[in-house]
C-alpha cells in the first residue's frame, strides 16, 4: 500500500474565487494569490493518484482564519472522503472537525499557541528556523514548539510536516526517543526537494529510525509521481520502502488489516 500522508485539495468554488479569498485571508494570499500556485480539486488528486500508483492520500485543506471558510472546506473534504471508497482520508482545517474527517490539519499555529486537546491525529505545519524564505514558511512550529505540544498533550498523535523542521536531530535525546517509542509522532517528508538534499532520508533514518518517517508529497506543490520516485531512489531496502512509503502511515492511521 502506497500512502501519501500530506496532500491539499480545495472545493472548485474556492479555486474559482482565488482572488477574493486571497484578499480575505493574508496567509492564503501569501501562498495562493499568484495563479502559478496550483490549487487542486479532488478530481485532480484522483487522477494524480491513478498516474502515480498511490493507494491512499490524506487530504488537507487550508488553515483559514475565518471559521466559516474552515467549516465549508472541512465539509468538502469530508464529502470527498466519504465518496472515495477509502482512497482519501480527510483532515479538517479546524479543530471543530465534522464526523467524516478522520483528523485535523494542516494546523498552522505558532509555538506558543494553545492546541485544543484531541484524540484525533493532527498534521502540524513545522517551519525551519534557518534557511531560505518561501511562501508559507511562517505560521508553523519550530522543533521547540513541537516538543512543547507533545509534552503538554500526552495523548496527542502528531504528524510533523516537513521533517518536523529538523526535529529528527533531537531523536538522539533519551526523552525524545521515548516519545518516538510510544508511536504517537510521525515525521513526514513533504516538500523535501525544496528544503533538503536527498541525503536527508538517510540521516533521518539514522537519527529516528525507519518506523517514524512517512512519505508525503505536499501535492499539488509537488507532483506525486515525481516525489514518489525521488523518495524511492533515496531508500535502500524493501523494508525502508514498505515502511516509509505506506506502512508507517497505515499503522498510524489505523488502515492495517
Amino acid at each position: 500500500m502506497i500512502v501519501d500522508i500530506h496532500t491539499h485539495i480545495f472545493p472548485p468554488k474556492f479555486v474559482e474565487e482565488r482572488e477574493r479569498l486571497a484578499a480575505h485571508d493574508p496567509q492564503f494570499g501569501a501562498m495562493y494569490a499568484s495563479e502559478k500556485a496550483i490549487m487542486a480539486t479532488a478530481e485532480d488528486l484522483r487522477e494524480s493518484m491513478r498516474t502515480a500508483g498511490v493507494n491512499v492520500s490524506v487530504v488537507c485543506g487550508f488553515w483559514w482564519q475565518d471559521p466559516e471558510l474552515a467549516a465549508e472546506h472541512a465539509q468538502y473534504l469530508g464529502d470527498v472522503a466519504a465518496q472515495s471508497d477509502g482512497s482519501m482520508i480527510a483532515f479538517a482545517p479546524t479543530f471543530d472537525r465534522p464526523d467524516r474527517c478522520a483528523g485535523i490539519g494542516e494546523v498552522r499555529l505558532s509555538d506558543h499557541a494553545e492546541f485544543p486537546a484531541t484524540d484525533a491525529p493532527m498534521l502540524v505545519h513545522c517551519s525551519e528556523e534557518v534557511g531560505h524564505l518561501y511562501p508559507g514558511k511562517s505560521g508553523g512550529l519550530s522543533p521547540g514548539g513541537l516538543w512543547r505540544l507533545l509534552q503538554a498533550q500526552p495523548r496527542a498523535r502528531v504528524i510533523a510536516a516537513h521533517w518536523g523542521a529538523g526535529f529528527p536531530f533531537f531523536g538522539l535525546m533519551p526523552e525524545v526517543a521515548r516519545i518516538l517509542e510510544e508511536g504517537r509522532l510521525l515525521v513526514d517528508t513533504a516538500a523535501t526537494s525544496y528544503l533538503y538534499q536527498p541525503e536527508v532520508f538517510r540521516r533521518g533514518i539514522e537519527l529516528i529510525g525507519t518506523r517514524n518517517i512517512a512519505w508525503g508529497s505536499d501535492y499539488p506543490l509537488r507532483s506525486q509521481s515525481v516525489d514518489l520516485g525521488q523518495a524511492r531512489d533515496a531508500l535502500r531496502t524493501d523494508g525502508e520502502i514498505n515502511a516509509i512509503l505506506g506502512g508507517n502511515a497505515a499503522r498510524f492511521l489505523g488502515l492495517e488489516g
